[in-house]
């Protein structure tokens, strides 16, 4: 497996010869084929060597990818003509900064919150708890599945808290 990220430029005029150009083939063919003389040791060899080929192979790719955000980053300011704007890569570290507060640290604090106080809460607090979940939504959302605010089971013949205990007067 090879990875690989350049960029082609397209060619101005279409070539003069029109051997060159060849339709793709549509047939497929496997590099894999079962020998007859299946050694583990030889396709162990070729597992590490293939290992070892992609290890040298993932810093390029990540270079690559570097100089292309990089090229991103610094757009043509001869044509934009804005010449003072932030670091792209400071926008994307407060960006990064943000989105863990909103989707990390706040919706099982407004939880916690609507968990304490959902009987004792009067106009005002309502207003602000409905708002604060608005605003976290798609947080609370992703926290909803993982969070169990419900008590434990008051009967021990009870396993989970959603299960119905046997003797009602409990």
């Amino acid at each position: 497996m090879s990875y690989s990220l350049s960029f082609q430029s397209a060619k101005a005029l279409p070539s003069l010869f029109p051997s060159q150009c060849r339709p793709p083939s549509l047939s497929i063919t496997s590099k894999h084929t079962q020998q007859p003389n299946y050694k583990p040791k030889k396709a162990l060899r070729k597992i590490i060597r293939k290992l070892k080929h992609l290890s040298v192979e993932k810093p390029g790719l990540a270079i690559q990818i570097g100089t292309l955000l990089a090229t991103v980053e610094q757009p043509a300011f001869a044509l934009t003509g804005v010449n003072n704007e932030e670091d792209f890569t400071w926008i994307l570290i407060q960006l990064g900064i943000i989105a863990f507060w909103y989707f990390l640290i706040m919706p099982p604090i407004i939880m916690n919150w609507l968990r304490l106080r959902w009987y004792k809460r009067r106009l005002l607090e309502m207003y602000l708890q409905f708002m604060f979940v608005f605003m976290f939504f798609p947080g609370v959302l992703l926290w909803a599945p993982f969070v169990n605010f419900r008590r434990l089971p008051r009967d021990p013949s009870m396993k989970y808290p959603w299960s119905t205990p046997q003797d009602p007067s409990i």
